[in-house]
């Protein structure tokens, strides 16, 4: 059974800081967070044309999880290498608590494509434009997430030393099987539709 929930969260890392970064985020992060009870797993990427540089998407049983006592525990009493990272590293982050929705697809893929969809825009061009390509073997699968305020109460302590996050309304989460197929979509919707925040990410790792 999926996840009824996601983590999603977009930032750059400060110049200077990436080793730091990497070695936190591999050796305590990742093991932290998917050891609190309802973290499913977690896919990390790293852009592989602009900024934010890196995306990170957790699966959570329920929207819920991210109000649990243990992990609004973890949340107040960040680590002292968090809040290095979180003073000197982690930049420009956008995390927004989001609703799962599963249009289609059974398998993950290499690489993500992220499209932010704000109040005034919507979903459905791009999925005709998808629904409608010549070549839908390159597509994994497709998920739409949406923020739920309910749940979302911020990064506590983490956020007050990075800063106030950016949030997103709603995203279109779209996962190829290889790299070209993704950039040839990226490219096709920044024609369509300029106005939509578009990334294309590689995947660094998954952790369960």
């Amino acid at each position: 059974m999926s996840g009824k929930g996601v983590l999603a969260i977009w930032n750059d890392c400060a110049k200077g800081e990436e080793t730091n970064y990497e070695n936190w985020y591999q050796n305590e992060h990742l093991p932290e967070r998917l050891g609190v009870p309802g973290f499913i797993r977690g896919r990390r990427y790293e852009n592989l044309v602009d900024s934010p540089k890196f995306f990170t998407w957790y699966e959570v049983a329920f929207p819920d999880t991210l109000t649990s006592e243990y992990y609004m525990e973890r949340l107040s009493n960040p680590t002292p290498w968090t809040r290095d990272i979180m003073s000197n590293a982690f930049v420009n982050a956008s995390r927004t608590v989001c609703d799962r929705h599963i249009i289609s697809g059974e398998v993950f893929g290499s690489t993500a494509l992220t499209i932010q969809i704000s109040d005034n825009q919507t979903k459905e061009p791009i999925l005709n434009n998808i629904e409608n390509d010549k070549n839908p073997s390159g597509i994994a699968r497709v998920e739409h997430w949406i923020a739920n305020t309910t749940f979302d109460t911020g990064a506590m302590a983490e956020e007050s030393i990075r800063g106030r996050d950016k949030k997103i309304s709603s995203c279109l989460f779209i996962e190829t099987l290889r790299k070209e197929p993704a950039m040839n979509l990226a490219e096709q919707f920044h024609k369509q539709f300029p106005d939509m925040a578009i990334g294309v990410y590689d995947l660094i790792c998954e952790r369960h």
